[in-house]
C-alpha cells in the first residue's frame, strides 16, 4: 500500500489547502473556456483549458501533482492539448519542475501563492471609489477593456466584446468585479469560490488609479464573498505586500511557464 502524499488520484480534494486551490484554479479555467466557446479537458496530473484567444493566462495546465521529469507523460499531454491553437499558453505548478525550454516553453517566474485566514475586518471603501459586481453583458465588455489595459494585455486589443468573458459567466459562480473611481472604470477583480476556498484571481487596476484604493477594495470585496473560508491568490513581487499589508501569508513559490 502507498503512503500518502498529497497527490494521489485518490486523495480528497480537501486534504490541504494548497489541493483545494489548485482545483478551484483548475475549475476556474473550465467555466472560461465555456463560456468563450473554448476548449477543456481533465487528464492524469493535469487540467487543461483552451479559451482560443491569444491572452497566455487564460489558456492554461494546471499541474494537479508534481511532474520529476522534462519526457512525462504529463508534459506530453499539455503539448498534445495545446498543438491545435496558435496562440500562446501558460503552465502553472505549484512545485518547482524540471527544465522545460527543451519542449518549447519558457520560463516566466515564480509567483507567490499568499493566503488569508478567514478573520474580521473592518474596512470600508475610500471616498471615491465604487466597486459592482458585472450583471450584463455590457459589464463583462467594460471588465475586459479595463483588463486589456491595466494588465496590460496587448495581444487581447481589439477583440470583440465578450471574447475573454463569455455570457455564460454571468450569474455563475465566477464573479467578476469592476472597481471605479472618481466615476470612471480602472480596475477588475474577480473571485472563484470552490472547494472550501476563495481564489482571488483575473485582477488588473490602470495605471492612473493605482495607490488610489481600487485594488484594495476589489480584494476586501471578494474575500467576502466566501465567509469563513480562507482566500487564496497567486501573486507578482509587485502586488505581494499588498497582500501582506492586508493579513495574507506567503505560503510557497509556484513556477509559471509559457509558450509563445
Amino acid at each position: 500500500m502507498s503512503l500518502e502524499n498529497g497527490w494521489r488520484p485518490d486523495t480528497p480534494v480537501g486534504d490541504s489547502v494548497l489541493r483545494r486551490f489548485l482545483f478551484n484554479q483548475a475549475d476556474l479555467g473550465d467555466l472560461i473556456a465555456e463560456a468563450a466557446e473554448g476548449r477543456h479537458a481533465r487528464m492524469p496530473g493535469v487540467a487543461l483549458a483552451d479559451v482560443g484567444v491569444p491572452v497566455p493566462y487564460l489558456n492554461q495546465a494546471v499541474l494537479l501533482k508534481p511532474v520529476l521529469a522534462a519526457d512525462g507523460p504529463v508534459l506530453a499531454s499539455i503539448d498534445e492539448f495545446f498543438a491545435p491553437g496558435s496562440h500562446p499558453a501558460t503552465i502553472l505548478s505549484a512545485w518547482p519542475t524540471p527544465d522545460l525550454t527543451s519542449r518549447g516553453w519558457v520560463l516566466v517566474g515564480h509567483p507567490m501563492f499568499v493566503l488569508r485566514a478567514p478573520v474580521p475586518h473592518m474596512f470600508r471603501s475610500n471616498t471615491g471609489v465604487a466597486v459592482r459586481q458585472a450583471h450584463t453583458l455590457e459589464d463583462l465588455a467594460t471588465a475586459e477593456t479595463v483588463a486589456v489595459r491595466g494588465y496590460p494585455l496587448p495581444e487581447a486589443a481589439g477583440l470583440p466584446p465578450n471574447a475573454l468573458f463569455g455570457a455564460a459567466l454571468l450569474g455563475g459562480p465566477l464573479r467578476i468585479r469592476v472597481a471605479a473611481v472618481e466615476g470612471t472604470p480602472a480596475a477588475i477583480g474577480s473571485s472563484h469560490v470552490a472547494y472550501g476556498v476563495v481564489n482571488l484571481c483575473l485582477a488588473a487596476t490602470l495605471p492612473t488609479a493605482r495607490r488610489r484604493g481600487a485594488w484594495e477594495s476589489l480584494v476586501w470585496a471578494r474575500i467576502d464573498d466566501g465567509p469563513g473560508l480562507p482566500a487564496a491568490a497567486f501573486t507578482s513581487d509587485d502586488s505581494r505586500p499588498g497582500f501582506l499589508r492586508m493579513g495574507f501569508l506567503p505560503v510557497t513559490r509556484f513556477t509559471l511557464w509559457l509558450r509563445p
